[in-house]
């Protein structure tokens, strides 16, 4: 069973993308996770930003690692298609009322600034495994980088778009749209 730091930091993302970084209150916090109050400040002394900034960056690590498992495995197309799909089931299971957990830490107030860099690193992070994947089937470094970081754009724009319309017309659009563009770049 997890300890009180990991429960409250699972609690941390799943409040992140019901409800975002702000209207997370610490009430909610020890409900979800079923933690002593002393526990939030006894494991992250700045409280509440600093659980939300470490929340970002272990949903960030989780879900690197799954892109990274996808870029090894498929070709750069297959990897939206799955990404895609996964969005997809999130949403679906969740009536689109989760969202990402990295977008709302980007959405995160002036006096959570530490979070919204965490939220940075993260997408930095995801731009820079799709880069290599796209750069290694022959695409230079620089368009690499740029259609990495249009890749995360696009897709994050669409699971807003989803939870708003609650619909996932906008991930399939989107998932269309880039697979004709990685095809016409021949990074396939």
């Amino acid at each position: 069973m997890a300890g009180p730091r990991e429960r409250l930091i699972q609690s941390a993302i799943e409040l992140m993308r019901e409800y975002g970084v702000h209207a997370t209150g610490l009430s909610d916090l020890l409900e979800r996770s079923n933690t002593a109050r002393g526990s939030i400040y006894q494991h992250f002394p700045g409280g509440k930003t600093e659980l939300m900034e470490q929340a970002t960056l272990a949903a960030g690590r989780i879900i690197t690692a799954r892109i990274q498992e996808l870029t090894q495995t498929l070709p750069a197309e297959d990897v939206i298609g799955a990404f895609v799909a996964g969005w997809k089931q999130n949403l679906a299971d969740s009536s689109f009322a989760a969202g990402c957990p990295i977008m709302a830490a980007a959405q995160a107030g002036p006096d959570a600034l530490t979070v919204r860099e965490a939220s940075a690193a993260v997408f930095a992070d995801w731009s820079g495994v799709i880069a290599e994947s796209i750069e290694s089937k022959g695409i230079d470094a620089a368009t690499a980088a740029s259609l990495g970081s249009f890749i995360v754009s696009s897709l994050e724009g669409a699971i807003i778009q989803c939870r708003s319309a609650k619909s996932l017309q906008p991930l399939d659009d989107a998932c269309t749209s880039l697979m004709l563009l990685l095809r016409g770049i021949g990074a396939d």
